[in-house]
C-alpha cells in the first residue's frame, strides 16, 4: 500500500523528478514551428495577449511528468532540453513564460534556461527544481508576486522545509535511465547523483497565497468577484499546500503542487494548465477549478505572479 500511494503522490506532483526516455516525433515538431511563428508574428503585442497566443497554440498537448532533462550532453538526465509535444504544468508554464520573454524565436531558448536553471547554468543540480524555493527565487528579477494586492489584505504565507539532501537520496535510477539493479555503470552514477546533493542543507521556504476562504465567501461559498477582477490575465497561477507532508515519500516537505496560467476570455476568468487530471493542456473556469476543494484539503490558495515589464 505505501509504494501504491507513493507512486500516486509523485506522479501528481507538479514538479516530477522522473524522466521516462522519449522520443521526439513530428508532434514536437510540428509544435514547435507553430510556437515559433507566435513568438514572431505576436512580438508587438502586450504581455498578456502574447501569454494566452502562445498558451493556446499547445491546447491539447499531452501531460507527461518529466519529460525534459538537460539534453543529450546532460551528466544524469539526458531526456531533450525543450519539448513541445508533451508538458507537465511547470514545463508548460517555463515554455509559454519563455516566448512571451521573446522578441523572436531566436531568443526562445535562452530565456527558457534562464527561467529553468539557476544563473542559466545546465545541470541538474542548478535546474529550479523546486518552485517556492528555487525557481520563484532565481527568477526574481523576471517574476513580481502580486498576490498580496490580490489578497486585497487577507494574503497568507505558506512555510515549509525543504531538505535537498534527502529528495536527493531518493532520487532513483529511472531519472537516468538505467537498471542500478544490472549495472555497475548505473550504481555508480546513481550513486554520483546521490553524493551531488549532500552539498544542500536543509532550507525554510516561503510563498505568499490567497486563501481560497478569499475567493468563496461565507458559508454559501459564493464567489467574491472583485477578487476575480484582482487576477490580471496572464499572470502565473501557483497552488500551494502548506507544509505539505511529502517527506515519507520523496525524503522532503513541500508547499507548492501545481501551476498555470490564468486567462481571462470574454470577461471570464480560465486556467490554462498542463492537467494530470484530463492528462492534456486545457482550459478550466477557475472558479470551477478551485471549488473542487473543499476546507480539509490540503490545498488551501494559490499564489499570482506577472512578468515584470
Amino acid at each position: 500500500m505505501k509504494r501504491f500511494i507513493k507512486k500516486i503522490v509523485v506522479s501528481g506532483l507538479s514538479v516530477l523528478f522522473i524522466s521516462p526516455v522519449m522520443a521526439l516525433n513530428s508532434l514536437d515538431t510540428a509544435n514547435k514551428a507553430l510556437f515559433y511563428q507566435a513568438i514572431n508574428e505576436s512580438s508587438i503585442q502586450s504581455n498578456d495577449e502574447r501569454m494566452d497566443i502562445l498558451s493556446r497554440t499547445l491546447l491539447g498537448s499531452a501531460y507527461v511528468g518529466g519529460s525534459v532533462g538537460e539534453g543529450e550532453q546532460g551528466q544524469y538526465d539526458k531526456d531533450p532540453l525543450t519539448r513541445f509535444d508533451v508538458f507537465d504544468c511547470t514545463t508548460y508554464v517555463e515554455t509559454v513564460l519563455a516566448g512571451v520573454m521573446s522578441s523572436t524565436s531566436n531568443d526562445f531558448e535562452a530565456n527558457l534556461m534562464r527561467l529553468r536553471y539557476k544563473d542559466a547554468q545546465v545541470s541538474f543540480v542548478t535546474r529550479n527544481h523546486f518552485p517556492s524555493l528555487d525557481w520563484f527565487h532565481n527568477n526574481q528579477a523576471i517574476l513580481q508576486d502580486i498576490t498580496p494586492d490580490v489578497a486585497n489584505g487577507g494574503a497568507r504565507v505558506a512555510s515549509t522545509i525543504i531538505d535537498k539532501a534527502a529528495w536527493y537520496q531518493h532520487i532513483s535510477s529511472d531519472v537516468i535511465h538505467c537498471d542500478a539493479e544490472s549495472s555497475d555503470n548505473c550504481r555508480a552514477l546513481l550513486n554520483q547523483l546521490h553524493a551531488e546533493g549532500k552539498r544542500f542543507v536543509p532550507e525554510a521556504a516561503y510563498i505568499p497565497y490567497v486563501p481560497l476562504t478569499e475567493l468563496f465567501l461565507d458559508s454559501d461559498r459564493h464567489i467574491n468577484q472583485a477578487l476575480l477582477d484582482r487576477i490580471p490575465s496572464g499572470s502565473v497561477i501557483t497552488m500551494v499546500r502548506p507544509d505539505w507532508p511529502l517527506k515519507q515519500y520523496i525524503g522532503t516537505n513541500m508547499n507548492v503542487s501545481h501551476q498555470g496560467l490564468a486567462i481571462r476570455k470574454n470577461g471570464t476568468l480560465f486556467l490554462r494548465h498542463a492537467s494530470l487530471t484530463h492528462k492534456k493542456v486545457v482550459d478550466e473556469s477557475f472558479t470551477e477549478y478551485f471549488s473542487h476543494y473543499p476546507e480539509t484539503s490540503s490545498l488551501k490558495g494559490f499564489n499570482v505572479q506577472i512578468l515584470r515589464r
